[in-house]
């Protein structure tokens, strides 16, 4: 019985120990940063989770699905890189790789597909399917399908409302 005191004890501590530690570092400009991220994060993905379109992306099989702006998306995480010439960089070889001017113009449509599903959608599937359920598609947009628990995406790609590929992305 005085054993089990003990063991209450020591993880008794351990949670105080580690609910300081995660309380300080909170405090500090990194852990500010961090909170940012989540809360943006948060907020992003609820918002992209309920744009149109993605019920009907959910419907063809993607457990998860999100719409947004690449630039959008891209902002959540920029908080975390201080240098804004690194930021501009990275923006720059994205805008680069996705063979587009601005982020802000490109539409991400993404699918979080089941870990263990058979008979999953293509991204050409997943673009038809995105085109035909909103009023106004874009030219082109970005569809990125991946499974749970994977982590290469199935595939990628900028791809039209009629579900062509039009530019592969290669991403590093």
């Amino acid at each position: 019985m005085v054993a089990l005191y003990v063991l209450f004890g020591i993880g008794l501590f351990v949670v105080v120990a580690g609910g300081i530690s995660v309380y300080v570092f909170l405090q500090t400009e990194e852990g500010q940063k961090v909170l940012q991220v989540a809360k943006s994060g948060a907020e992003w993905m609820t918002t992209a989770a309920s744009a149109p379109g993605t019920e009907e992306l959910r419907g063809v099989g993607c457990e998860a699905a999100m719409v947004s702006d690449a630039g959008s998306a891209l902002e959540v995480f920029m908080v975390l890189i201080p240098e804004e010439q690194k930021q501009a960089e990275i923006r720059e070889q994205l805008e680069s790789e996705a063979g587009r001017g601005d982020l802000d113009d490109l539409t991400l449509v993404i699918c979080t597909l089941p870990r263990f599903t058979t008979g999953k959608p293509s991204c050409e599937e997943l673009a038809r399917t995105y085109g035909n359920a909103v009023d106004y598609p874009p030219d082109s947009f970005y569809v990125l399908s991946i499974q749970s628990g994977q982590d290469a995406p199935s595939c990628q790609g900028i791809y039209s409302p009629s579900g062509e590929l039009l530019h592969e992305p290669q991403l590093d």
